[in-house]
């Protein structure tokens, strides 16, 4: 690195002299089925939360954005209160989360925090930093910004923003990490590149499972938005939510307005439970229901009710690429 003089802190050399921005559109990281091998890239674990990107203009002026650029200072300021930045300028990125007892962050945590007001339990878990003290980092490399990052926040003074801190290769091995403690996944970041044109991979840990369809919900005739799907749970069928991607629209939905049972009930149309759902999903949210999930297969049973009976041929299959592309899209 080559040092620009500046109090406590020395700057890349690809640093490049600019006005504090007044907002910023963060990376987009992209899905990808397994963690990329080889040492040209670092792997961080993925927090649970909102993304958000932290302008801070100097001591008690910011502005947190979200990925679509909404202001959500009111929401999520309390981590920032005790900032101790000074005279610094900054703009961070991260993932505004509450963490368990062991560190791991589930979307559900954060949405208990905010409904109950428990501003206090927040943590901002910061990733990179893009500005700082008159100068845009994006053209420097991932490996000098988040050293730059870790020497800010060492002194930031402020509990609750938290460094995320990163693995140099064997992605593998973090992953299965992060998937036995029950975290989201993991971003791999490929080495020496710029913040705009970098490679940014996210892998989620998931599940497969088989459930039984018990209704639907369209947009019209012939449209679906969604399946709704139980698992039988002590010789009984219990809710395990909806699942919103993977269905091929008008093909699937001759299929499924062929079972309809009943009258639609607040907008789901109720099925006979003819069918059985397999389903790829990303954990699952506090009352159980799946999170993320993407329809691969949809199975004919033989029983009507739970699934005990034998599986006969699919009646349909989804091209499960597409669908996870549709899906990652859609979840970020």
């Amino acid at each position: 690195m080559r040092g620009i003089s500046m109090p406590d802190l020395l700057l890349p050399s690809a640093a490049v002299p600019a006005a504090l921005p007044l907002s910023m559109r963060p990376k987009i990281v992209s899905a990808a089925s397994e963690p990329p091998r080889g040492d040209n890239w670092l792997h961080e674990v993925k927090h649970d939360g909102h993304r958000l990107v932290a302008i801070v203009a100097g001591a008690g002026s910011i502005k947190l954005l979200s990925r679509n650029g909404i202001d959500r200072t009111p929401l999520f300021r309390a981590p920032f209160r005790d900032i101790q930045y000074g005279w610094r300028q900054l703009v961070l990125d991260g993932e505004i989360a509450v963490p368990d007892e062991r560190g791991v962050t589930h979307i559900d945590a954060l949405s208990d925090a905010l409904a109950g007001n428990h501003s206090d339990r927040l943590t901002f878990f910061a990733f990179d930093l893009i500005y700082a003290n008159g100068h845009d980092l994006c053209r420097c490399p991932i490996e000098q910004r988040k050293a730059l990052l870790k020497d800010v926040l060492d002194h930031a003074g402020c509990e609750r923003i938290v460094y995320v801190d990163h693995i140099m290769g064997d992605g593998d091995r973090l992953f299965e990490h992060v998937r036995a403690m029950g975290a989201e996944g993991i971003v791999s970041k490929r080495l020496g590149r710029s913040y705009r044109h970098g490679d940014w991979l996210k892998t989620k840990c998931h599940q497969t499972s088989r459930f039984v369809v018990t209704g639907f919900q369209e947009f019209g005739e012939g449209r679906l938005e969604s399946v709704h799907v139980a698992e039988e749970i002590g010789g009984k069928l219990v809710p395990a939510g909806q699942v919103r991607f993977g269905f091929a629209g008008r093909g699937l939905w001759g299929v499924l307005a062929q079972l309809r049972s009943g009258e639609p009930v607040k907008g789901v149309v109720p099925v006979h439970s003819a069918l059985m759902a397999e389903i790829k999903y990303y954990g699952r949210y506090k009352g159980g229901s799946i999170r993320d999930g993407v329809l691969a297969d949809l199975i004919r049973v033989g029983a009507r009710v739970g699934m005990a009976g034998k599986p006969e041929p699919r009646v349909w299959d989804c091209d499960s690429d597409a669908a996870l592309a549709a899906m990652s899209a859609w979840s970020g």
